[in-house]
């Protein structure tokens, strides 16, 4: 599958009137849109073939097939994503126990944790990561900018229907990395999927996992990767079919007239290649 983008970057002020702007071209309301994003790291060379191992993991076969090639020769970081809400975050606690904790010094180590008064605990109970669904997605480096006015790049999805995704990744040689949330709205344009969204990170100096968290921060404490705290508007169309060069040319096109259409509003335009860059280095 082929994927083709514009993008632009919008500052916090621009953020409510562009929504507004959106709802009205796509004829919708915004969808709420809070993702997690798991990253896995390869630890095999480019010409280990694949052997996944424990048995079906309820991964479409017609689909991994296509991933493998795609992969080929190359080594990428892969994505495990998966939509949550903001309820699947934990809460803050309302430890506020200061006075009680003086009470009683005998206490205190029972009462270390809630020290912090008010301070922010993953809370497990929130978010069930075994019920969670998740799709495992690759992204293609770019193709060289120049031959089209729009990023183009190879791209796969697959949902992961049953299992424990990350020992299925952990059997086909890759290793969790990091992650990171996606928040934002999204929009349905036509052909169009008009994504308006900042990437959010967990709080910083907390320890490294090896392994995706169980339990998840409160999602006040999730912080913006731009401290200004901008917003990107992704504008992107998926082609079924990229060898043929009319579905390219349509989804192009339609590109295009959006670009011309928001125009005086916000600059959209090819993406940084570099900065898409999915390769492990």
């Amino acid at each position: 599958m082929h994927e083709l983008l514009l993008f632009a970057q919008v500052p916090p002020l621009q953020h409510n009137q562009l929504l507004k702007i959106l709802a009205g071209v796509a004829g919708m309301q915004p969808h709420r849109v809070v993702e997690r994003h798991l990253i896995f790291k390869p630890r095999r060379s480019s010409g280990q073939s694949w052997a996944p191992v424990g048995g079906s993991q309820g991964v479409q076969n017609s689909q991994t097939q296509a991933l493998q090639g795609q992969l080929h020769n190359e080594l990428f970081y892969l994505q495990l994503v998966g939509e949550v809400s903001e309820s699947s975050f934990g809460s803050r606690t309302a430890a506020n126990v200061k006075g009680s904790e003086h009470e009683d010094l005998d206490m205190r180590e029972n009462d270390d944790d809630e020290e912090g008064g008010g301070r922010e605990q993953p809370n497990g109970n929130k978010h069930q990561q075994e019920k969670q669904a998740w799709s495992l997605e690759f992204r293609d480096f770019p193709e060289v900018p120049g031959r089209r006015p729009v990023t183009s790049r190879m791209m796969s999805s697959v949902d992961i229907v049953a299992g424990d995704a990350a020992a299925f990744l952990d059997s086909l040689g890759y290793s969790y990395a990091s992650e990171y949330v996606l928040e934002g709205q999204r929009f349905i344009h036509q052909n169009l999927i008009l994504l308006l969204h900042r990437v959010m990170q967990f709080p910083t100096g907390e320890e490294f996992h090896s392994s995706p968290r169980k339990g998840l921060h409160t999602f006040e404490s999730v912080m913006p990767l731009d401290p200004s705290g901008a917003y990107v508007l992704q504008a992107s169309i998926r082609i079924q079919d990229g060898s043929k060069p009319e579905s390219i040319s349509v989804g192009i096109n339609e590109l295009k007239a959006f670009k011309e259409m928001m125009r005086g509003v916000v600059d959209l335009d090819v993406g940084d290649r570099l900065a898409l860059d999915t390769r492990v280095r």
